[in-house]
Order: structure tokens, then sequence, then C-alpha cells
């Protein structure tokens, strides 16, 4: 009997053992499973951080190509996302030449009889006729060396043009100083180096110049004047030819009448 009572013993002992055992492998299994579990979580989170790493560096890829210092260069005649290092992305014609369009009058449809605030921020229709704003000349002009290039038509159906190499207006707090034009090329004249050149900028709310008059009021539009001065591109416009007021430049040293014109700008 002491025999059979410690073989039984002996078989619980080893059930217990076996079943202590048994729930110790589950155990390791358990953990196992958990582990392959956790490294194929990881290998997804990986998988996942190398696909929005290389999106990412798609990205910037892409938005390095947008933010081209000539942004006009190599594109067809068209509206288009100006990116510029330092300066908030903006909508501008490119002429399909190479230059953006900052300024446009081609049949008057616009007033150009505009208060400080429509100078600074724009106005007009970029399709049509327009004013960019001198906000983004000054941002874009800081950022590096422009050219500005005046195309002038005659109402004789004659055309002139003006190119400056290195175009530049200072800041609001300046009161959008012109503080250079360069040198200049072709047959329309200089009217903006002498008269111009270091001319605060001036609307009809905002007289700027250095002449007793308030010559935006007087000429109805913005620009450098001086004392008045010998350039206006912002006035009223002639309609067929007729002289109910234009923008005026001076063209080979005599005040001319503009049927339309363009200013544009382009790296140097």
């Amino acid at each position: 009997m002491e025999k059979e009572k410690e073989i039984q013993e002996n078989k619980e002992e080893i059930k217990r053992k076996d079943d202590l055992l048994n729930k110790r492998d589950a155990e390791i299994q358990e953990k196992t499973e958990q582990a392959k579990s956790k490294d194929s979580l990881n290998n997804d989170i990986t998988s996942q951080i190398n696909v929005l790493s290389q999106n990412l560096n798609k990205t910037n890829e892409k938005l390095g190509k947008c933010v081209d210092p000539n942004p006009c260069s190599n594109v067809s005649k068209d509206i288009y996302q100006i990116r510029l290092p330092g300066v908030s992305a903006f909508e501008a014609p490119c002429n399909g030449s190479g230059w953006m369009v900052i300024q446009r009058r081609i049949d008057g449809s616009v007033d150009f009889n505009r208060n400080w605030t429509e100078y600074r921020d724009g106005f007009g229709n970029l399709a049509g006729e327009f004013f960019l704003g001198l906000e983004k000349l000054h941002l874009v002009t800081q950022s590096r060396q422009h050219e500005l290039l005046i195309h002038l038509g005659k109402v004789d159906g004659s055309t002139a043009f003006v190119k400056y190499d290195n175009f530049r207006i200072g800041s609001e707090n300046d009161f959008y100083l012109l503080e250079s034009v360069g040198n200049h090329t072709g047959d329309a004249g200089d009217s903006l180096t002498y008269y111009h050149l270091n001319m605060k900028f001036s609307t009809i709310d905002r007289d700027n110049d250095v002449s007793g008059d308030n010559c935006a009021r007087r000429f109805g539009g913005g620009w450098w004047f001086n004392h008045c001065g010998s350039s206006f591109l912002n006035g009223n416009f002639y309609i067929d030819g007729r002289t109910n007021g234009s923008p005026t430049a001076r063209i080979k040293d005599v005040l001319q009448a503009l049927e339309d014109f363009e200013q544009v700008l382009g790296i140097l």
C-alpha cells in the first residue's frame, strides 16, 4: 500500500510538472508570436516611413523645381504660379519670351487712378490690363538683379522700347522708393534715370512727390513722381487717338501719346 501510494504521488507530481512545462511552453509560444507580430508591425512601420520619405523627397524635388530664380524661362505665354526664394507664391503672366509681365495697358478697360493700398497689392485682370503690385515688385527685385523692359505702342502704330539692367524698388517703409534702374538701352529714350530715380511712389491718397502739387491726383494715377516728372504710364488712357488724357513716356525725348504698353521683368 505504501508503494502504491508513493507511485500515485509520483505520477501526480510528474503530471503537475508536465502541466507546468506545457504552460511555460504555451507562454513561450505566445511570446514568440507576439515578438513576430511586433517584428511584422515594425516592418510595416518601417515600410510606411520609407514610402513617406520617398514621397517627401519627390515633393521637395518638385517644389525645388517650382522655386525657380527665373520662373518664366522656357514656358509658353500664359499665367503661372510664381515661386521665388523668400517670396510667397503669387500668380503672374509670362510672355513666352522669358519675361514676367508686371503691368499691361492695352485698351483702357482698367482704371489706374487707384489708392495706395491698391497699388501696393495690385489690381486689374492678369489676362488683360493690370498692375502686379508694388509689394511683389519689391520682394522680387530685392531677391536678385532684374532687368526691366518697357514696350510702348503709339497711336500712329509705331512702337518703341527701353530696357534697364538693374531695376529695384524699396519697401513700403521707404514708400517703394525707385532705388535703381541701372543702365538703359533701346529706342524709347530714358526718362526714369534723370527724373524719377530715388523718388518715392505717390498715389491719389499718398502725396510723396517733391512738387507743391499732388502729381498723382493731378494726372490721375500712381507713379514715382518728382516735380511731377517726365514719364508717366498710369494716367487716363487714349482710345483710338482721342486726346482725353493718356499715359505718357519719353520717346526720343518727346512726350508722346501711347495706345498700349507693357512692362516686364527678367532675371539678369
